[in-house]
């Protein structure tokens, strides 16, 4: 068991608003924008925040995030694999390489709602990405530059050479996306207290053995093999979570802390 404190709540139970997937990003925005905090949003890359709690940069306001998919139809889509920092010798003489910037606003956006996060192009270890352009209105595919040609194609984004090339075409689900914001916390404290309201175990009426336990596990790690005792084993199945990639939160003697199972 490790200390829990209003810093270190904040990191694990919230991701940061500019830290969220670009299409996450950009309907999260929208919808702290709006007067009813909701927005809606559609296409194949629907907003997924992968956190229950957003934080933002004016003043840390902790807002909750649900996201709801509906009214989904199925239409084209087109697979594109992307290979960064291409060498520029490898294009040959007469074949075209394309600006990001003058690309159809659609394709734009797929590309970046593709990767996530545009910065990553310039990451070592991050070589390619997969795109795929799918639309649902006739104007977006009209307008797009990748449908349905089905060929290589060169973009220069943000100084960095890509490589597109064609894999197949297959039927994609196109879905709008409801985003809807509540503001739970306006500080890294009550934002605390709001996680340990909702998702904190609190350790009473332990038993002296239980209790041992518990403080050896705040020193250090505590130990036993099976068949475990039953002090332990109880003390186990209390602090057992259905979800296994939930983090545990226990409060004990007044103070709240990491707990890990193992």
């Amino acid at each position: 068991m490790q200390e829990a404190t209003a810093t270190g709540i904040s990191n694990e139970f919230s991701t940061p608003l500019d830290a969220l997937p670009y299409a996450t990003q950009v309907a999260v925005t929208e919808a702290l924008d709006a007067n009813t905090g909701e927005s809606t949003s559609r296409g194949y890359y629907s907003p997924d925040s992968g956190t229950d709690f957003v934080v933002t940069g004016r003043g840390a306001r902790y807002y909750r995030i649900e996201t709801t998919d509906h009214d989904g139809t199925q239409t084209t889509g087109y697979e594109y694999s992307v290979e960064i920092d291409i060498d520029e010798s490898a294009v040959s003489d007469g074949v075209t390489v394309r600006s990001f910037t003058e690309l159809p606003a659609p394709d734009r956006e797929a590309l970046r709602s593709a990767i996530g996060n545009s910065g990553l192009i310039h990451a070592p270890h991050y070589t390619s990405f997969s795109v795929v352009f799918a639309y649902e209105r006739t104007d977006d595919q009209g307008q797009s530059v990748f449908i349905p040609d089905g060929a290589t194609h060169y973009l220069e984004w943000d100084d960095t050479l890509l490589r597109l090339t064609f894999k197949e075409q297959h039927m994609v689900e196109i879905t709008s996306t409801s985003v809807l914001t509540e503001l739970v916390a306006t500080s890294p404290g009550e934002f605390k207290e709001h996680i340990s309201d909702n998702r904190g175990i609190v350790l009473d009426s332990l038993t002296t053995q239980q209790q041992d336990i518990v403080v050896q596990a705040i020193d250090g790690t505590y130990t036993e093999c099976e068949p475990y005792s039953e002090p332990f084993n109880n003390l186990r199945e209390s602090l057992s979570i259905r979800d296994d990639g939930a983090v545990l939160l226990v409060q004990y003697n007044a103070d709240w802390y990491f707990g890990h199972l193992y």
